[in-house]
């Protein structure tokens, strides 16, 4: 009686376990990033730098205390980065066709990461975390969320 009731409750536990995974995320991210980006419409018009490692970061770039995700897009034009929020599940594009801020629509592959709030360049003169655009053959910068929208801030 008691081997089975312990085969019971490790069954019950490996499905919730499993119920919090979905088959088809991408590439692992957490549940409620996926479910953003896939309501967003992202899974339709871009596909990620690599379904199996995405590359991806997270932050909180709005400054509403959770941890948001920022997450390497690809298109025929090029790449990108989708922010998803977390408290409001908004996700804004940049590059792949839409303004960097740089002159160019387009992050280079790889080129970014999160510059996090307590580390960030003394010139930025902002106290969240920040996504960095690294480019060798044009302006580097940050993508800065101003509260409506992610702005551009030129590296010194």
């Amino acid at each position: 009686m008691a081997a089975t009731t312990l085969v019971a409750c490790l069954l019950f536990l490996s499905s919730t376990a499993s119920a919090q995974l979905s088959s088809t995320t991408f590439g692992g991210i957490p549940l409620w990033a996926d479910s953003a980006l896939r309501i967003a419409g992202l899974n339709q018009r871009f596909t990620l730098a690599s379904t199996f490692n995405p590359f991806y970061a997270f932050g909180d770039f709005d400054r509403d205390g959770l941890m948001d995700i920022a997450v390497e897009v690809k298109s025929v034009g090029g790449c990108g980065i989708a922010i998803a929020h977390r408290l409001d599940r908004s996700v804004h594009i940049v590059g792949v066709g839409t303004a960097v801020g740089n002159g160019k629509s387009e992050v280079m592959c790889g080129r970014w990461g999160v510059a996090p709030a307590e580390r960030r360049h003394r010139g930025a003169g902002h106290d969240r975390d920040l996504v960095f655009v690294n480019d060798p053959v044009a302006p580097s910068g940050w993508l800065v969320w101003d509260g409506h929208s992610y702005v551009w801030i030129q590296a010194e």
